[in-house]
Formats: C-alpha cells, sequence, structure tokens
C-alpha cells in the first residue's frame, strides 16, 4: 500500500493532480514489487518557493519543476515502524506548464512525468549516476507511465537546468 500526503502552497487547484498520483503511484508500487507500506509527501508549490527550496538544499540558481529528497531508512527500522518513509517530493505547477508549452506536451502528460520521475527518485533510482542507471530509470518510468496510459517523450535542453533566476 501507498500513502501520499499532499500538501498545496500555490493558489493552483490540485485535486486532480491528486488524483493522478495516486493512480500513477499505485501502479509504480506494483511495477517495482513493493512489499513494505510506503508513505511520501507530495508538495506543490510556486516558483519562488521552488527556487528558494532549490538554493538552500540543493545550491541551485533555478527554478525546478520538480525536485526530490529522500529518506534512507534501514531494513531494521522498517521493520520496526513497519512502514518506510520514502521522502519529499516537490512539484512547481508553473514551471510544469511552462515545460509542457516549451515541449509541446499537455500538462497531464508534464505532471505525470514529474510525479514519476519525483517517486522513482525517492525509490533510489538516478539518471545523473551513469548510462546505466539512467537506463533502468527511464524504462520503470515509460512503463509506469504507459501503463496509465501517458505517452511522454522526454525532452529537455542543459539550458533549463543551467540558467539563474532573480
Amino acid at each position: 500500500m501507498i500513502d501520499i500526503y499532499f500538501t498545496n502552497s500555490t493558489n493552483k487547484k490540485t485535486k486532480d493532480w491528486e488524483k493522478l498520483a495516486i493512480e500513477l503511484l499505485s501502479t509504480a508500487y506494483t511495477v517495482l514489487k513493493l512489499k513494505n507500506e510506503v508513505n511520501l509527501s507530495i508538495n506543490f508549490v510556486d516558483s519562488k518557493e521552488a527556487l528558494e527550496i532549490n538554493k538552500k538544499f540543493r545550491n541551485k540558481t533555478y527554478i525546478p519543476d520538480v525536485l526530490s529528497f529522500p529518506i534512507q531508512m534501514s531494513k531494521q527500522e522498517i521493520e520496526i515502524v513497519g512502514i518506510q518513509e520514502i521522502g519529499d517530493i516537490f512539484i512547481c505547477p508553473e514551471e510544469a506548464h511552462k515545460k509542457s508549452l516549451k515541449y509541446n506536451h499537455t500538462d497531464k502528460e508534464e505532471m505525470a512525468f514529474l510525479i514519476v520521475h519525483g517517486f522513482l527518485h525517492l525509490m533510489g533510482y538516478d539518471h545523473e549516476v551513469n548510462e546505466e542507471q539512467e537506463a533502468i530509470m527511464f524504462k520503470l518510468q515509460d512503463q509506469i507511465l504507459n501503463l496509465n496510459n501517458v505517452e511522454y517523450k522526454i525532452t529537455f535542453i542543459e539550458e533549463d537546468y543551467l540558467r539563474e533566476e532573480n
């Protein structure tokens, strides 16, 4: 079972994104063959808060569309608690919308990608380690999205993640 705690500090309505997250992450739970109860939070933040979080915790000066902060629990801790706390995902709907327009995705496709991408990072997958890890993560990502009828082609340019914000 997966339990998701949602927060929304934006002026946007996020109930549709919350429903989408529940569907996607229920699929991810099955695809990854998870056995423990998994808890996480998904936080919808505005661009100002996303930038502040990125600066404070990652020393980066751009507005991110998604950030993941995993919690590492030992097997012993999971056994004692009975639940695996995996961490927090922060999603900036404003930035997600900009990327959907830039790369010709729907808002739903973009948000679905960010939710699954963030979740996989919480589960320990990291596309920045090497090409092999990238291939594993992206294959899982595509599988989860496809099982939910979301077609998404990864498209981005490095400048999206190198630009400075004022």
